[in-house]
């Protein structure tokens, strides 16, 4: 007998990035799906991405995040999180929007 082992989905994102006066903010990165990395970019809205980064990285690192996209006096301004955190940026299958996005993906 075998058993199926349940891998772990997840979203480490390289870039965020973001226009002023926009209503989402546009995520790039690598989803991670039985070690292989599948490439692309989830946009979402402004709300969500704070609470996720809320639970992912606490509240101080945030703010420290929207303070470098909205301080910037460009009008696209793009961050690599890893860069300005020192860590990488990585959501879980756990969250509502990944499992969401992948499965427009397969449906597209």
């Amino acid at each position: 007998m075998t058993t199926k082992k349940t891998s772990e989905i997840t979203f480490q994102v390289n870039y965020i990035i973001y226009e002023k006066n926009d209503t989402a903010i546009l995520l790039d990165g690598a989803v991670k799906i039985d070690d292989k990395n599948y490439y692309t970019s989830i946009p979402l809205d402004l709300v969500r991405f704070s609470h996720l980064c809320e639970k992912t990285i606490g509240f101080q690192n945030t703010n420290y995040l929207w303070s470098r996209l909205t301080g910037n006096s460009d009008q696209v301004c793009e961050i690599a999180p890893k860069n300005h955190l020192g860590k990488d940026l990585i959501f879980s299958t756990n969250e509502t929007f990944l499992n969401q996005h992948l499965f427009q993906l397969k449906t597209a």
